[in-house]
């Protein structure tokens, strides 16, 4: 059975925020998030992401000693606040693997292996360096924020994912404005971290050299999307020990949902939808045609195979069966129309 995890509120978005310097305002500001498009606030994928690692190092997971290793985080959804979270994990001597669900959808997959060589070192634009030192009182604030089941002293091994906070030491700090993406638009698809040896420990220092690396294209339902690694190499007296490397994904540009057209009798001022030609009082009077209204009120909803769908009451009289964005609804609250990237169109809360 999968074990389940709670769900991520608001207060472990700002403490994951002050720990990691993780600070793009789509996780907290509602405002930002609902002109990027999204309907409600969600988790930082690092976030439950690391949540997911701290659960299988509880559960006994560990890399193989003394050889190379990986840690690999991919993100498949967003998890909106208060979302309930489950892992599933197998646990075993060479190979771990695990995943986080929520709402019935997988959110983060995980792998640890062993590597068949140690990780080399590479390449790319817009090179940074600096010395970064794994300080104790940043590794504690960082542990509890991702629930890591250890204790952090010096010489113990931090959280994998700690690595994350490499924003508090580079010259600029900004992964998102490193890569050159919107922020309103940006996600996180991937987290991969290649060791040589021996986990990172309290108390070490390494010198960084951090770089934009590869950039390609891929298409997806919305469109298509480009990806760009931000790459980071840590280096100590006895040569390159991590690779640490994520990889952030730019999401098409919202597509606006073109009006709805309808048409509307001059004299009474009806708006009908489908568009009719002539008056229905029988004086066969002509109408013209006209935009439906944008916004209107929920009259009733319901879901199929996952997808919500709702009746809304638009301010001209006008009442229409269309699909709902995500999340909860509420019958009686106001909804705004909106466009989506297949050209389908769909409802929001206003």
């Amino acid at each position: 059975m999968p074990d389940r995890l709670g769900s991520v509120q608001l207060t472990d978005v700002v403490r994951y925020a002050g720990a990691s310097g993780d600070l793009n305002p789509l996780h907290y500001d509602p405002s930002f998030a609902r002109a990027a498009g999204h309907e409600e606030l969600f988790a930082m994928g690092a976030l439950h992401g690391a949540w997911l690692v701290s659960h299988v190092v509880s559960q006994g997971a560990s890399p193989p000693e003394g050889a190379p290793w990986f840690l690999r985080l991919r993100y498949h959804g967003i998890v909106p606040l208060g979302l309930d979270l489950a892992a599933e994990s197998s646990i075993g001597p060479d190979r771990t693997t695990a995943d986080l669900t929520g709402g019935g959808e997988r959110k983060v997959s995980l792998e640890l292996a062993g590597l068949d060589a140690p990780p080399a070192a590479g390449g790319g634009r817009d090179e940074q360096r600096c010395t970064f030192p794994v300080e104790l009182g940043t590794s504690k604030r960082f542990g509890e924020a991702v629930r890591w089941p250890e204790p952090l002293a010096p010489g113990r091994p931090v959280p994998p994912t700690y690595l994350s906070v490499l924003s508090f030491w580079l010259p600029n700090p900004d992964p998102i404005d490193r890569v050159g993406f919107d922020r309103s638009r940006t996600l996180l698809g991937e987290t991969s971290i290649q060791l040589t040896r021996d986990p990172v420990r309290v108390g070490e220092v390494f010198e960084v050299r951090e770089y934009v690396g590869a950039e390609r294209t891929r298409a997806g339902r919305a469109g298509e999307m480009r990806l760009v690694d931000l790459v980071a190499e840590l280096s100590d007296a006895t040569g390159l020990r991590v690779v640490y490397r994520n990889t952030f994904i730019l999401m098409p540009a919202r597509a606006e949902a073109a009006p709805l057209n309808g048409s509307r009798d001059p004299e009474t001022g009806q708006v009908f939808y489908p568009a009719r030609a002539l008056s229905v009082d029988g004086r066969l009077r002509p109408l013209v045609e006209s935009a439906l209204a944008t916004e209107g009120v929920l009259y009733s909803w319901t879901t199929y195979e996952g997808t919500a769908y709702g009746q809304i009451d638009l301010d001209d009289g006008v009442r229409l069966q269309v699909r709902l964005a995500p999340g909860e609804h509420q019958i009686g609250a106001r909804y705004r129309m909106a466009g989506s990237p297949d050209g389908d169109r769909w409802f929001a809360h206003a």
